[in-house]
């Protein structure tokens, strides 16, 4: 019975420090002025749930000069800052706007509300790939988690769990700010603008537009915005 109860006191007194622990990083988060919230628990898996593992330096313009150390948790959809030395926090986009810029990589994400390929309504990071005149594109990173798949038989191993760099996926921000999503196959762009889908079509052969490369996407997503 003694060892249970000290077994019950060390458990509360880890998850009061534990508590305590992620209140004084939101606090110095907070001091800076960015809205964050913690970290999404990690998960053992193959590959990594990052663009990048490693933090790189980053500028936050909306908020002050200081250059921070952040990485992008394409998986969770976490852009994660290390505001201080083994202090790291996640951006809280439902908050606040953020805008990060990678210094030197030339890359800047952007919190935005868009919808979906499949209709549905999220806010996230998205990546800036061009700004146009008349529309702007963007595109989601993503990173899938596969579960662990256990052998059918004893002569077959299991398939550890593992994280996955799937395909991105193109929006265009219109200039009213709306964000929706850019198709990357012909037949679905036409079909995804009814309205102005000759024309489309039109300009894309006229052009020599290939869907296949953001340059030609982007060349598409400014004269869908001009419509």
């Amino acid at each position: 019975m003694k060892n249970l109860k000290f077994s019950v006191v060390v458990v509360l007194l880890m998850t009061a420090f534990f508590s305590y622990s992620q209140d004084v990083n939101l606090d110095m988060a907070t001091e800076r002025g960015l809205m964050s919230k913690t970290t999404s628990p990690k998960i053992q898996a193959q590959g990594s749930p990052y663009i990048d593992e490693n933090f790189k330096p980053v500028k936050i313009p909306s908020f002050d000069t200081k250059v921070y150390l952040g990485r992008y948790n394409a998986y969770n959809g976490e852009m994660e800052i290390k505001v201080k030395q083994d202090v790291v926090i996640a951006l809280d986009v439902n908050s606040a706007d953020y805008e990060v810029v990678f210094v030197n990589d030339s890359k800047t994400y952007k919190s935005f509300n868009y919808t979906t390929e499949r209709g549905i309504s999220k806010k996230g990071f998205l990546v800036v790939v061009n700004s146009g005149e008349n529309a702007n594109l963007l595109k989601a990173e993503r990173i899938k988690y596969y579960d662990k798949v256990p052998a059918m038989s004893s002569y077959q191993q299991d398939k550890p769990a593992k994280f996955r760099k799937e395909s991105d996926v193109y929006y265009i921000q219109m200039k009213s700010g709306s964000v929706v999503h850019l198709p990357v196959k012909k037949k679905d762009l036409l079909k995804a603008f009814p309205k102005h889908s000759k024309a489309i079509k039109t300009f894309l052969k006229e052009n020599k537009v290939k869907l296949s490369k953001e340059e030609g996407l982007a060349k598409v997503a400014n004269y869908i915005g001009s419509l």
